[in-house]
């Protein structure tokens, strides 16, 4: 995987400073060419500062994608991570290989793994933790570790989803669904939904701090009334169509070319 920036002279990112990174087949991360306003722009700069991103995903090698990309589709096709005699049949991998990859893909924090390393419990943008976030995936019901990563899910996987949530401030339900393959809303109740994309050092493992803030209110009193009482989560304030850009433009080269997810679940159950 290559790095490129529009960048003339390397300087850190900032809105007129694109990384990129390209992951091979013609595909790069992240996709701006589906952000389309510039608060969608300024959150996506400051996730990919948060999760430095550069040290994530710089030389991943060709077993290591394969891995992730393994868990992924996994994920997507079960709703639950698979477990290492699981990931082994589909890589082709041996299992001593795979432990040495685990530890390197979490180490790039790109999965998440219990607390003994043993098992799998999250590779973005699903968990297998109650986050609040429920999202059904081409019939298959799983959690996204936030609201990016729940608006992003369905174009990643290239299937359309149905988002249940609830505001982080009053704990109104929250419901979306999504057409297009996933890339666009459909609807939405309530009407005007906010998502705070907020921002946060990852200390290695954004599903424990930069997720966390990261949520959908109802409005933006809601959202008001909980800054109030949060002061230090920084980030930005976007409309649900700039955060479905940001998840998008995250998510979609995660699995660019990969199978479409159609028939996958009647796959796994049939193997």
């Amino acid at each position: 995987m290559n790095f490129r920036s529009d960048s003339k002279d390397g300087a850190s990112m900032s809105a007129n400073h694109k990384l990129e990174i390209e992951m091979g087949c013609g595909v790069v991360f992240p996709n701006w060419s589906v952000v389309e306003s510039d608060r969608a722009g300024e959150a996506l700069t400051g996730i990919l500062q948060a999760f430095d991103v550069e040290n994530c995903w710089s030389g991943l090698g060709p077993d290591e994608d394969r891995a992730r990309r393994a868990i992924l589709s996994e994920f997507a096709a079960t709703g639950q991570a698979p477990s290492m005699a699981r990931l082994g049949a589909l890589t082709k991998l041996p299992i001593d290989r795979l432990a040495g990859l685990l530890k390197s893909l979490g180490d790039r924090d790109l999965i998440v793994r219990d607390e003994g390393g043993e098992n799998i419990t999250g590779a973005y943008p699903f968990t297998e933790r109650e986050t609040g976030h429920r999202i059904s995936l081409g019939g298959v019901s799983l959690n996204a570790m936030c609201a990016i990563d729940a608006l992003g899910a369905g174009a990643m996987c290239r299937t359309d989803t149905v988002i249940d949530s609830s505001c982080r401030n009053c704990g109104r339900p929250i419901h979306i669904e999504t057409r297009d393959d996933g890339a666009a809303i459909e609807s939405a109740t309530p009407d005007r939904i906010i998502v705070w994309s907020g921002i946060q050092a990852t200390n290695g493992c954004s599903a424990d701090t930069m997720c966390a803030v990261m949520a959908f209110f109802c409005g933006d009193a809601c959202l008001d009334g909980w800054r109030k009482t949060n002061a230090a989560a920084a980030g930005h304030r976007l409309s649900l169509d700039e955060g479905m850009q940001v998840g998008k433009a995250i998510f979609t080269a995660l699995l660019a070319d990969a199978p479409i997810m159609e028939g996958k679940a009647e796959e796994h159950g049939n193997q």
